[in-house]
């Protein structure tokens, strides 16, 4: 009777092992689609426009891709701070200003560099450079003064806001002038890259509108109804969970009749 019983355990778990197999075997995973896509990105070096805002499709390969758009007149700036130093037409200079709470102007000094192999001493707070003199005595002349013998007098320029300075090879104007720095500002090109990768979001255009990607075979297509994406994704997501729940039915019953067939086919004893 015992025995008996097992059997009808046994059948009734491989039945729903072989129930939840089959169902495994027979169920249709969904797939991800975009219809009517806002763009289509098909080929290097394509162009196409959102929100009156060109871009340029950098690069395109396995399902991602990159699109840059150029600001023609991006404002660019930069600060030379007090006593740093910066190149023009092939000369350094320092950069000086008034120690003023609000100054006026600063002013570019030449920066004057001993020769090497010039020997120099200290003394208290003075710098001395080592000169040799002909009768073979040495004397010492303060370095500033020795470099106005050798060089002359250092070229000066002075800067005021609103005066324009050349500076990495930009036209720039001086903005503003304070004790810490002298403020520059200028106009240049400017491109900006977005990286467009398959299932993910990317924001486009001057109102920074949002697009979701979807990868299809060398193309990439953007869709701006990132609602119905994301619920075509959820139902993939949702039917791999039943999937993965079938196959632990199916596991789980087979092992389930194993175990009752064994027990209950054991030999008794005495």
């Amino acid at each position: 009777m015992q025995r008996r019983a097992a059997g009808v355990y046994i059948a009734i778990f491989l039945v729903i092992s072989a129930g939840a197999y089959s169902l495994v075997g027979m169920a249709k995973e969904p797939t991800v689609s975009v219809n009517n896509p806002d763009q289509t990105l098909s080929q290097q070096g394509q162009k196409f426009t959102v929100d009156g805002r060109q871009y340029n499709v950098s690069s395109l390969s396995g399902g991602s891709a990159e699109v840059a758009w150029t600001q023609q007149a991006a404002t660019y700036s930069a600060e030379l701070a007090n006593n740093s130093t910066v190149e023009q037409d092939n000369t350094t200079f320092q950069v000086l200003i008034p120690n003023k709470s609000e100054p006026k102007k600063a002013t570019l000094r030449e920066v004057q560099n001993l020769s090497e192999g010039t020997q120099t001493v200290k003394q208290g707070n003075e710098t001395y450079v080592v000169v040799n003199g002909s009768s073979g005595n040495k004397s010492l002349v303060p370095v500033d003064e020795y470099k106005r013998q050798q060089f002359g007098e250092p070229t000066t320029k002075t800067l005021r806001t609103g005066d324009s300075f050349q500076y990495s090879n930009n036209s720039t104007t001086v903005d503003n002038i304070t004790a810490e720095a002298v403020m520059l500002q200028w106009k240049a090109p400017k491109t900006t890259v977005s990286s467009v990768e398959s299932g993910s979001t990317v924001e486009l255009g001057p109102n920074n509108k949002t697009f979701v990607a979807h990868g299809q075979g060398n193309k990439v297509l953007l869709s701006s109804d990132v609602k119905a994406y994301n619920e075509q994704e959820e139902a993939v997501s949702h039917f791999h969970e039943r999937i993965a729940g079938l196959w632990g039915v199916s596991i789980l019953s087979f092992i389930a009749a194993a175990l009752i067939g064994m027990l209950a086919y054991l030999p008794f004893k005495g």
